[in-house]
């Protein structure tokens, strides 16, 4: 059966746990756990565009409350995704083989343009300065063989010394990570764009460093260090 979105503790830790007091940002970080989706490349909000274009023929209004959490729960396996919205907006059993064939459809709109667009401000910046000097990881909600095909069609694979995609959730991803790679949690930073990442590092006593783009809305608790890009983010870190 494929996990619901509201099974919190199947996908990421409580959201208390994220409301205690943040972290401090370690300068430098041993280890940047990054997400990729509107933290290195510019590919959100036409990634949330694309359920809206699965879901054209459905009530606005609908459409927009599953936009709405789509934008707070990014990060989220597209499977997991495409079964809340079909029982908890759309009101169908949102079984297995329906959602894999509105995967498949989603997976086919979403990679041409993921693989063409922008990267965020600074996020070429930042990881030729931290290369050599940080261990850098890749952590998507993105399938896993997508996700090396697109960092592979965009030149990126140097930086990074291993890529985490679904079926893995965050989670389970940054603990492998520190243990792995023996990384001491507070040494570490995670960098992401929505309460999934937040959630993951604090379960796990991770910094984290929101990216809220200037036209979004900002969901992150109080406290949280947040920018609107990775502009200057190795002046932060201490790269500079």
């Amino acid at each position: 059966m494929i996990p619901d979105l509201l099974d919190r503790e199947a996908i990421s830790p409580p959201f208390r746990k994220a409301s205690r007091m943040p972290l401090p940002l370690p300068s430098p970080p041993a280890a940047i756990l990054f997400d990729f989706d509107g933290v290195i490349v510019d590919s959100a909000r036409l990634k949330t565009e694309a359920y809206a274009k699965i879901y054209a023929d459905e009530e606005p209004a609908k459409v927009a409350q599953a936009m709405r959490h789509q934008q707070l729960h990014g990060g989220i396996t597209r499977r997991a995704t495409l079964a809340h919205f079909e029982r908890h907006f759309f009101g169908r059993a949102g079984d297995a083989d329906t959602v894999e064939k509105l995967a498949l459809r989603y997976g086919k709109i979403v990679f041409d343009p993921v693989v063409a667009c922008p990267f965020i401000a600074g996020a070429q910046t930042l990881l030729n300065r931290a290369l050599g000097h940080i261990d850098m990881y890749l952590i998507s909600g993105t399938p896993h063989e997508e996700l090396v095909e697109i960092v592979r069609s965009r030149n990126l694979g140097r930086f990074f010394k291993s890529l985490h995609g679904a079926p893995m959730n965050k989670p389970e991803a940054f603990r492998r990570i520190l243990e792995k790679g023996r990384y001491k949690p507070e040494r570490t930073l995670a960098v992401g764009d929505s309460m999934t990442e937040c959630d993951a590092a604090a379960g796990l006593g991770i910094p984290f460093l929101g990216i809220v783009a200037p036209d979004s809305e900002r969901f992150f608790p109080d406290g949280i260090v947040t920018r609107p890009s990775l502009l200057d983010v190795d002046r932060l870190l201490g790269l500079t």
